[in-house]
């Protein structure tokens, strides 16, 4: 019996840490830790979508420059089923248009290639002066639609991005607060 124990313990010992989730609404939060042998750091990372749709994310590292110098980056991810091509192609941009300030919308190009299993992925890139004016439309907003040239692929609910940005923050050590847009 303290043989299967021990065996039981050194397994958990042995394992990889496990990631905490948390949801907000329509975001969740899920922090991960990574150990290695020179560091440990946590990855922090709010999104919304998924299970077949667009995600659309914010993800920071614990060991990196945080606000007011950085701001993390916003950005959409596509995953196409095999044998598909994404929306969002190569060389192109993505558009997000907000509900409250129809006149106003954010740019990001697009890059996309084919994974190590054969399927198609594409993600938006913002510029850098672009990621506090993304993140301060995403905390006045109740959705903003995701346009790939004259084509909506994409309407994110930003129901509990506040929230879940405000937790991704303080898990990983950063400042909860965001500048007023």
């Amino acid at each position: 019996m303290r043989l299967i124990f021990g065996l039981c313990l050194a397994a958990v010992a042995a394992s990889p840490a496990l990631a905490d989730y948390w949801n907000y609404k329509d975001w969740h939060v899920v922090t991960e830790p990574h150990v290695t042998e020179q560091d440990s750091y946590l990855t922090c990372r709010a999104s919304s979508g998924g299970d077949g749709d667009p995600i659309l994310a914010v993800e920071v590292f614990s060991g990196d420059a945080g606000p007011p110098a950085f701001y993390p980056m916003a950005k959409v991810q596509e995953y196409a089923p095999r044998h598909h091509p994404t929306l969002m192609q190569q060389g192109g941009t993505v558009d997000f248009i907000f509900d409250f300030d129809r006149s106003f919308s954010i740019a990001a190009g697009i890059n996309s290639w084919i994974n190590d299993e054969g399927l198609a992925e594409a993600e938006s890139a913002l510029r850098f002066q672009d990621h506090l004016v993304m993140l301060q439309m995403m905390k006045q907003g109740r959705w903003v639609e995701i346009w790939a040239g004259n084509d909506m692929f994409y309407e994110a609910s930003l129901s509990g991005f506040t929230a879940a940005y405000g937790k991704m923050m303080d898990a990983c050590g950063f400042s909860l607060d965001l500048p007023a847009g």
